[in-house]
C-alpha cells in the first residue's frame, strides 16, 4: 500500500503543477529576495573550526513566512482534491486568519521534532509523523494548537508506520529531484544569484510533495476512518 500511496502523491503533483505552483512560487521568491537583502540565512564554515554564520533577520522573516506560506499551500490542496483550485489571495486568506494559532502549531512541532533529532534522526522522523495533521486541523478546522497536536497524535496512532515510510520516501525523492535540478541550472547559469532564484522556484514546487502526502493521509483518514488510511 505504500507504493501504491506513493505514486497517487506523485500522480496528484503531476496533474496539479500549475495551481501549485500559483502557491509556492510568490514565497519561494520571498524567501530568495529575503535572503539577498539581508543575506543567506545560514552559511556553512568554509574551513574546520569556523563558526556557523546566519543572518538573524533573514532567518526570523523566513520563520515567520513558513506557517503562512504552507497554510496556504493547504488550502490549495483542499480546494484542488475538490477540483476547485483557488487563485493565491484565495490561499492566502484563510491562513491569514489563522496566522497566530498557526505560527504557535509550527513552533510547538518545531521544539518537538528538535528534541526528537536530540536522540537521534528516527525519533525527530516519528515525532513529526506523530504531530503532522495539526497544521492542517488548525488551518481547516480551526482548532486551537494544543488540541491541534493532541488530535494529530491521536488520529496517526492507527497508520504511523504507513505514513512515516511514506513521508521518508517521498522527502528522499524530493531530495533527488531538487539536486538534479539545482545541478543543472547550476551548470548553465553562472550567476549565482540567478542561479539561487532560479532553482528557487521549481525546488519549491517538489517540496510541496511532503505537504501532499500529509494532506493525502489525513484525508483518508477523515473519508474512511484509520483502518482503510493505510
Amino acid at each position: 500500500m505504500i507504493g501504491h500511496r506513493f505514486r497517487e502523491i506523485l500522480i496528484f503533483w503531476w496533474r496539479h503543477l500549475g495551481p501549485l505552483f500559483l502557491v509556492t512560487a510568490p514565497f519561494a521568491l520571498i524567501t530568495e529576495a529575503t535572503q539577498w537583502i539581508f543575506g543567506p540565512s545560514f552559511v556553512l564554515p568554509d574551513t574546520e573550526g569556523a563558526a556557523l554564520q546566519f543572518s538573524g533577520i533573514s532567518l526570523a522573516i523566513i520563520l515567520l513566512v513558513r506557517p503562512l506560506a504552507e497554510g496556504a499551500l493547504y488550502v490549495q490542496l483542499s480546494a484542488t482534491s475538490n477540483s476547485k483550485p483557488r487563485g493565491l489571495l484565495a490561499c492566502i486568506a484563510p491562513a491569514l486568519l489563522v496566522y497566530p494559532p498557526l505560527l504557535l502549531t509550527y513552533a510547538l512541532l518545531a521544539i518537538g521534532v528538535s528534541l526528537g533529532w536530540m536522540a537521534l534522526f528516527f525519533p525527530a522522523v516519528w515525532v513529526y509523523t506523530r504531530l503532522c495533521y495539526a497544521p492542517l486541523l488548525v488551518i481547516l478546522k480551526q482548532q486551537s494548537p494544543i488540541e491541534a497536536l493532541r488530535q494529530s497524535f491521536q488520529m496517526t496512532q492507527s497508520q504511523q508506520w504507513p505514513l512515516l515510510l511514506t513521508l521518508v520516501l517521498v522527502f528522499l525523492t524530493y531530495l533527488v529531484m531538487s539536486s538534479v535540478v539545482a545541478s543543472a541550472i547550476l551548470g548553465v547559469v553562472s550567476h549565482t544569484t540567478a542561479a539561487s532564484l532560479l532553482a528557487a522556484l521549481p525546488i519549491s514546487l517538489m517540496s510541496a510533495l511532503v505537504n501532499i502526502a500529509v494532506f493525502r493521509y489525513w484525508s483518508l483518514s477523515q473519508q474512511s476512518g484509520p483502518s482503510q488510511a493505510d
